[in-house]
């Protein structure tokens, strides 16, 4: 970046417009867009108050839409917004407002704004951390729109700003007070926003939806940069069926599998935008950018680790908004990515870039960005990965607003598994840390559970299914050193070896397959033969466990034999397992389960 490009962040030009806006330079102690990013704190009180507020019980709040949330040491103007709703509390540019009705009307949604949006945009608005675990295909475009103008919001009001600022500049310039006025409206580098998105797809939605955002009342005059160039990188969403499914097979995959992977289904990519009041630039340089729009393997080529020829992360030293959309496929690509990009927030860049450290705001230059920063993480699943990210890696300090997890039966998703069989859970010893779970899990699943599939006929063709990569290769090689006839398959086998390996499996030539949870995210492969399940860890998606029990209802060679065998479903647990035990079984029987004295618990279905 050349010296002055973060100084040219806005055109001077719109200073006039930007100046007769009303809702550019409010009241602090009313906006919580100024209250957040524009009040300073001693390094030591802000900590103070952050300690002592970690000492206060967390509060339920009932939402309309979102259903019950618990609020982690939520500044006071939430609960005030909560209380008595008003559009006027959130402070939302007027013109964003008048767009909002037809954007959803374009969308199909009925009503100028949706319940859901209301309480999404009540919590985002007054930059509160937000855990939303309730993300679906079908409110996901609700969900796009509330983003989309809380991001567009946060960054027109940040730019409204530095315009009246500079615009002050320029009034006393040469001046005798000029050396008197002090305006501190810049972080370090110009990015504002990070959105983190699995697929070019995703992106392709959140942009499109803030384009709409902005140009909804424009007579079909869109002022977009490269917008050709967007379309033909990112793409409409088009019909996706995969290479292994034919004929009748693509009834038999559930709808959401095609829904999760329409369109273009690139995972490495990043994008930098610039947005003005009445214009909208793509593919610009990220130093030059308000909003940054990328997957995280995307972000983690780019970044790069010390050490390697290309090791860049200033352009996120002051970024203030985070938004992770569909964190749990995160899971599925590889969370290591996403925690090295979160680890490289807010770091002091390496050079100046150009800016003007007489405008740079305080807390970014002591160094306590990270606490002005609000994230907000969108899942369709709990997960105790993305609960530890909220833990570790945001430190926002007005607080977190924690959705409760959905539980869709008293019963959970094993009441959804249609074969007679049996289930049976063996809890592992307890371990001391979540260190050691991997270690102890691995001894459990070798010395107690796999000596009774070696020499059994009865135990044969048996799904051993295994959620985590790592512990995958380490039960691989294991099987190969103590000469187990088996065959497996990952989400990096070829077609053709996954081909062998099911007709081996199938015909009985080879009686036990492994098989990691990504393959099964991202081909859904229906596996025939299937007589017994062994679970090394319950599925990250518990919508899993049933789709994978349901397999044996799949036609075998050997029917008379199959239909002899009771099938089972052996499933290994931890105390570290809560939340993907309670959406297999529900909450109730999980925590009877969890406390229960007896290691090893038979359910029996159908």
């Amino acid at each position: 970046m050349k010296n002055g490009e973060q100084d040219t962040e806005c055109n001077s030009n719109e200073s006039e417009s930007a100046l007769s806006d009303s809702n550019d330079y409010l009241n602090a102690a009313v906006d919580p867009f100024r209250e957040q990013f524009y009040t300073e704190f001693d390094e030591g009180v802000l900590e103070e108050k952050i300690e002592r507020a970690q000492h206060n019980a967390p509060i339920n709040i009932q939402f309309e839409s979102i259903g019950s949330a618990w609020a982690f040491n939520a500044a006071e103007r939430l609960h005030r917004t909560v209380q008595s709703f008003q559009w006027e509390h959130l402070h939302i540019r007027e013109s964003l407002l008048k767009n909002l009705p037809k954007v959803n009307e374009r969308l199909g949604m009925q009503g100028p704004v949706t319940p859901l949006q209301k309480d999404l945009l009540t919590v985002m608005g007054n930059y509160v951390d937000l855990y939303y675990p309730k993300r679906t295909h079908e409110n996901s475009g609700e969900i796009y729109v509330a983003v989309a103008l809380h991001v567009l919001n946060h960054v027109l009001k940040t730019r409204s700003i530095i315009v009246r600022h500079r615009g002050r500049r320029k009034a006393v310039a040469g001046k005798r007070d000029e050396c008197e006025l002090e305006f501190r409206d810049l972080g370090l580098t110009r990015p504002k926003v990070l959105i983190l998105a699995p697929f070019r797809h995703a992106a392709y939605c959140i942009v499109s939806t803030m384009i709409e955002m902005l140009f909804a009342n424009s007579n079909g005059q869109s002022f977009v940069t490269n917008k050709r160039r967007f379309h033909k990188h990112y793409g409409p969403p088009g019909n996706f069926t995969p290479k292994h499914v034919q004929g009748k097979a693509r009834h038999q995959l559930p709808l959401e599998f095609y829904l999760q992977f329409q369109g273009n289904r690139d995972d490495c990519f990043r994008l930098g935008l610039s947005i003005a009041k009445k214009s909208l630039k793509l593919f610009v340089d990220f130093y030059n950018s308000d909003v940054i729009v990328a997957s995280p393997l995307g972000l983690r080529s780019m970044i790069g680790v010390k050490g390697e020829a290309h090791h860049e992360y200033d352009f996120l030293s002051s970024i203030e908004m985070v938004v992770l959309d569909q964190a749990d496929v995160f899971l599925m690509q590889n969370w290591k990515h996403v925690i090295h990009v979160m680890q490289h927030l807010h770091r002091l860049p390496n050079t100046d870039h150009g800016v003007d450290y007489s405008s740079v705001r305080m807390w970014c230059l002591n160094g306590m960005a990270s606490r002005y920063c609000q994230t907000v993480l969108l899942s369709s699943i709990g997960s105790s990965e993305l609960r530890a990210l909220l833990g570790h890696h945001c430190h926002n300090y007005s607080g977190l607003v924690s959705v409760v997890e959905p539980q869709q039966t008293p019963e959970g998703c094993i009441g959804s598994v249609l074969v007679s069989m049996k289930h049976i859970f063996h809890k592992i010893p307890d371990c001391e840390t979540l260190v050691d779970e991997a270690d102890v899990r691995f001894k459990f699943f070798t010395e107690r559970i796999l000596p009774a599939y070696k020499h059994s006929e009865t135990m044969k063709r048996t799904l051993i299914y295994v959620p985590s990569f790592f512990d995958f290769v380490r039960l691989r090689n294991y099987l190969k050193k103590e000469q187990w006839s088996f065959v497996q398959t990952n989400e990096y086998t070829s077609e053709k070896k996954v081909s062998r390996a099911r007709c081996l499996f199938y015909h009985g030539d080879k009686p036990i397959l492994v098989l990691t949870e990504r393959f099964h995210f991202f081909h859904r492969y229906v596996i025939r033969g299937i007589r017994h399940l062994l679970f090394y860890q319950l599925p990250t998606y518990s919508n899993f466990y049933p789709e994978l029990c349901n397999m044996l209802l799949q036609p075998s060679l050997n029917k008379q034999n199959h239909q002899q065998t009771i099938s089972t479903s052996t499933v290994l647990y931890s105390p570290y397992d809560d939340l993907r035990l309670s959406g297999l079984v529900g909450r109730s029987r999980a925590d009877s389960m969890m406390s229960s004295a007896t290691n090893c618990i038979l359910l029996t279905g159908r």
